[in-house]
């Protein structure tokens, strides 16, 4: 049950060196209490493994141990998963711990005291801290999985499955706000070429490089999805369709002028795009079928251009 926790700062200001402590460790105060710790270590575990979101399990936690340790803030961090969470107020006296499983960052919790944490405060809280681990260590997998379930992972964008989950959602809420919102789709000329010629593994590289310019060349609130093969899909938000040609024409141009190395004269690339606004009695389908049309058309007009439907 002991798990390895980096102690980094107590009863002190935040500039305080490192110290490693193992929580659960033995106390001297007899093994009835210790009993006692380790059933509500156990108590406190249960309780959180019921959430998959690292707020809630936090959020829990802290309200968990607030009978027990006197705190008026509380921050959490998770880089694995972007995570930062504060709550209360920052006072001057800070209690700052790593957690970690099998070699594993779990996350950093630091709790914010007035007056400075006495010996017994933080021996409590070393304990007690460990009821985070495991539920906090499964988060992290669901996470994991969920993402994976949702992303392509030979280029990183969001997959199929993301695309019918999410983008009906954004089709909707456009609607609502009476927002316009362009959906593109849009598919490589040459690609089949390149991998008959070349290998697959330069199939591989062109579709990484295609994403990464269909990526740069749209916001951080737009949405991008693989959505099988050489076929790509975008859903705009607050794009009006001069904006949305303005965005499939960089794309165009800037995967027109790709240098594939090692592919020779059959190395080029191009792409055609169809694009389509959401209208008032669109569903997803719709709108998406009318994209599609249009990226027939410009196919059959001769490839490498922008088709409005």
């Amino acid at each position: 049950m002991a798990q390895t926790i980096q102690l980094v700062n107590s009863a002190k200001t935040v500039s305080q060196p490192p110290a490693q402590v193992v929580a659960l460790d033995p106390r001297p105060d007899g093994k009835g209490s210790n009993d006692k710790k380790y059933i509500r270590v156990l108590q406190i575990s249960d309780l959180l493994s019921r959430y998959l979101e690292i707020p809630q399990i936090i959020e829990a936690f802290t309200a968990e141990i607030a009978s027990e340790i006197d705190f008026c803030g509380y921050e959490f961090s998770c880089a694995d998963t972007a995570t930062n969470i504060e709550h209360g107020q920052r006072a001057g006296f800070a209690a700052c711990y790593r957690l970690n499983m099998q070699n594993q960052l779990l996350g950093e919790i630091t709790l914010y005291k007035r007056t400075s944490f006495n010996s017994h405060e933080l021996c409590e809280l070393e304990d007690l801290l460990c009821s985070l681990i495991y539920p906090i260590k499964n988060a992290l997998m669901y996470q994991v999985a969920l993402k994976s379930s949702y992303q392509d992972p030979l280029t990183g964008l969001n997959n199929r499955t993301s695309m019918e989950k999410n983008l009906p959602r954004e089709i909707e809420l456009a609607k609502r706000h009476r927002q316009s919102m362009a959906i593109l789709v849009m598919d490589l000329d040459g690609f089949k070429q390149i991998n008959d010629s070349c290998g697959h593994d330069v199939g591989d590289q062109v579709l990484r490089e295609v994403s990464k310019v269909i990526s740069n060349a749209v916001r951080n609130t737009d949405l991008v999805y693989r959505y099988g093969g050489d076929e790509f899909v975008g859903g705009l938000a607050q794009t009006d369709i001069h904006g949305a040609v303005d965005v499939c024409e960089r794309i165009r141009t800037s995967i027109d002028e790709l240098n594939l190395d090692g592919c020779g004269a059959s190395g080029r690339v191009q792409i055609s795009i169809g694009i389509t606004l959401v209208r008032h009695s669109d569903n997803f389908w719709s709108a998406f079928k009318r994209a599609d049309k249009a990226l027939y058309q410009a196919k059959v007009n001769g490839k490498n251009q922008i088709i409005i439907c």
